[in-house]
């Protein structure tokens, strides 16, 4: 028992220059259990089971080498060093797209520009367009008032043997581009234009409302027309329904009537009717 109280008096002595450290904690100590630093396999084995987890060791401050903290110190400035060169490298990529981003919204940017001006100039375009042809198809106010047939005319269609005063005005109007175009191929006649209603009599009315069975075209009607130059030739006549009116149009030889008489866009032309023993005529003369 005494030598239990010496051993544990010599134990007490040798913890009070001790320190108690985990063993999990200490590398040399889990690798060889039996050695340590400073030999307290003796002791351990002395320890109750309960406190074998724990080995003794001196207290002392750990001591640091000069080189060991020369070396330190280098490795410290060897990552600043690659520190500082890496959020170089990255500011300098970051400017480069910078860079980039910038240049493909400034060409963005150019793009859209052009194209508003290009849309813009278009729009100013078609809108002059639009002005001139509203200038060009704007209504002029009749030269004469009432219109009166030129003399020629009426010595020619009194040797027809037909009262003047049967004679009777269809339109007078201003020749546009769309009258004189091959494009076209026909002398518009607005219906809401039109002076005397009834020069086309009932039956002459139910004829242009039919269609033909085979081509399902409007019907047309053929008339002998007085050219400005006195000339006779055969010219049909058709009914053109469109969205918001509809029109009377001349065709077929029509281009041949405007080059004969070298009609141009702009003049002003007068067109009559009459009948001769049921026959249908028409008269087409220049007033300017």
């Amino acid at each position: 028992m005494e030598d239990d109280v010496d051993g544990g008096s010599k134990e007490e002595s040798c913890i009070t220059d001790f320190e108690c450290v985990d063993v999990e904690e200490y590398e040399a100590f889990r690798k060889n259990p039996f050695m340590c630093e400073h030999s307290v396999d003796h002791y351990y084995y002395l320890l109750p089971r309960a406190k074998r987890s724990r080995i003794f060791r001196r207290k002392k401050p750990p001591t640091v080498m000069p080189s060991q903290s020369t070396s330190q110190t280098k490795g410290l400035n060897i990552r600043i060093s690659l520190r500082r060169k890496t959020m170089e490298a990255v500011d300098e990529d970051l400017s480069m797209e910078r860079n980039k981003t910038q240049t493909l919204l400034d060409e963005k940017q150019s793009k859209l520009e052009d194209r508003e001006k290009k849309t813009e100039t278009l729009l100013n375009e078609k809108q002059s367009k639009w002005k001139d042809r509203e200038r060009k198809r704007r209504k002029i106010k009749p030269i004469i008032d009432p219109p009166v047939l030129t003399d020629e005319l009426k010595e020619k269609i009194s040797r027809m043997g037909v009262q003047i005063s049967q004679v009777k005005l269809v339109i007078q109007k201003v020749l546009y581009d769309t009258d004189l175009s091959y494009k076209h191929l026909r002398l518009s006649i607005p219906v809401n234009q039109v002076e005397n209603k009834d020069f086309l009599t009932p039956q002459q009315k139910m004829v242009l409302e039919t269609r033909d069975i085979v081509s399902n075209k409007k019907s047309k009607i053929q008339f002998n027309l007085i050219e400005p130059s006195l000339e006779q030739t055969k010219i049909h006549l058709a009914k053109w329904d469109m969205s918001n009116s509809s029109n009377y149009v001349l065709l077929k030889d029509w281009m041949q009537v405007v080059e004969r008489n070298n009609l141009k866009s702009g003049m002003v032309v007068q067109l009559w009717s009459f009948h001769q023993d049921l026959v249908p005529w028409l008269a087409l003369s220049i007033i300017i």
